[in-house]
């Protein structure tokens, strides 16, 4: 019997045989030759999991393999800027079925945090364009100096313009970017 399964009993007596609690990551104890662990249809088909609360997009999604806290939280969309992000463990595994909730945390100027934040890619520095999904020193930096050179993008499709960013990386921030 595991450790675990060994814990799970309250009066301090082991659980008989064939009735100990399964648990995420223990194996069963009846035939250890044939002993797989929990999660391995899991890493197969993946997992469903719902998670509302302080992010961009809740619902229910599928993920692939054995994922974690953070791995739904960046299906979603990201945390909120008013998330209690310190309540999670984001390296915590979540096994099938799960139900995440994001705390609300309205600390500081409610108008600023309600207000969607995006990125003005006309206005912003190259430490705010860092913010952006996909976005590190040298695409910051190629962004500035194009629009230097050709003036403001006049829409945010314009961004693809700047050497280095295809449809792949626009997709992955266009969302949080404005003209």
């Amino acid at each position: 019997m595991t450790e675990t399964a060994r814990s799970g009993a309250s009066s301090g007596a082991l659980p008989k045989e064939g009735t100990e609690k399964k648990e995420m990551g223990t194996v069963d104890s009846k035939d250890s030759s044939k002993a797989m662990p929990i999660h391995s249809k899991a890493k197969q088909q993946g997992i469903l999991v719902y998670v509302t609360g302080a992010v961009e997009s809740p619902g229910l999604y599928k993920l692939p393999g054995v994922p974690h806290v953070g791995d739904a939280i960046k299906a979603c969309g990201g945390l909120l800027p008013y998330a209690a992000a310190d309540t999670l463990n984001l390296a915590e595994q979540i096994p099938d079925g799960t139900h995440i909730h994001v705390p609300f945390s309205f600390t500081g100027n409610p108008e600023v945090l309600l207000r969607k934040q995006k990125i003005n890619i006309n206005t912003a520095d190259d430490k705010e364009l860092q913010t952006l999904n996909g976005v590190g020193p040298a695409i910051a930096k190629r962004i500035i100096e194009y629009r230097t050179e050709h003036g403001n993008f006049g829409s945010i499709e314009d961004i693809k313009k700047v050497k280095g960013i295809g449809n792949g990386l626009f997709n992955k921030c266009k969302a949080k970017i404005t003209v």
